[in-house]
This record gives structure tokens, sequence and C-alpha cells, in this order.
């Protein structure tokens, strides 16, 4: 499995906002009854990788650095792509570059997101919990 990340950049947008809308919109609709469609106009590429495997897009991980931990914002695979260890691979691929800073990993996911399990089975904790977002934190 050859798997490459590499920088977004504008012109990944519509394919951002696809995948966006084909992972998450089910999760929304169910904890907020919607979905809000991101605008093309608005959307912000920084920080955004493509995840490619033989050269095809098939997902994006989206993380903020911080002082103290690395923050995955968005970490979509493909649903055709699901289930064959790519999250797995990208996870662990952001987790050590925190590790090598000696930063903790972070993320939250919708509390209608059965994903929960998907991190904990890859060693996140539950930090905090609202009645929208699990706050998962994985020590270095």
């Amino acid at each position: 499995m050859q798997i490459v990340l590499r920088p977004a950049t504008i012109a990944d947008t519509p394919y951002l906002l696809e995948l966006e809308e084909v992972c998450m919109r089910q999760y929304a609709e169910a904890l907020w009854g919607t979905w809000r469609l991101s605008e093309a106009a608005n959307f912000d590429v920084i920080g955004h990788e493509v995840v490619e495997q033989n050269c095809l897009e098939i997902g994006c991980v989206a993380t903020t650095w911080n002082s103290d931990h690395l923050f995955i914002e968005k970490l979509y695979i493909a649903p055709r792509f699901q289930g064959k260890g790519i999250g797995a691979y990208v996870l662990k691929t952001k987790v050590a570059q925190a590790a090598q800073r000696a930063m903790s990993t972070k993320l939250s996911v919708l509390t209608t997101n059965p994903a929960d399990r998907f991190y904990r089975r890859e060693g996140f904790v539950l930090e905090s919990e609202t009645p929208e977002r699990r706050l998962f934190v994985k020590a270095v």
C-alpha cells in the first residue's frame, strides 16, 4: 500500500468539500437535523493534506500545531477506501510527527459519529465530552 500525504492546494478545494460532505453529512444531520455545506470561497486549505494511494485521491487530513499538542481537525477517508488500514496509517503518521516534538495528539468526534471506536482502538483516550463532541487525546 503506497500512501502519500501531500499539501492541499486551492485546486483541491472542490474535492475536499465533496469529501467532507460524503464523510460527515449523515453525522451532522443526525446531530443537528441539517447539513450546512461549507462555502468554497471561504474554505482554507492551510493545514490540509490530501491522502493519495497510487496517485489517486482517497482522503484528507487537516491538522493544527498548538504550543503543546497537535490537533487533528479532520481525518476523512473516502467510503470505498475505509476499512483498509489507510486511516490508521494516516493517524499513526500524524501521531508520530507529534511525538517527534514531544507533543500529544488531540482530536474531536461528533457524538453521532461511530469513529470514536476507531480512535479508541488506536490508543486515544476520552478527555472530555459535550452533548455534541467527544475530545480524545493520545499522550506522547
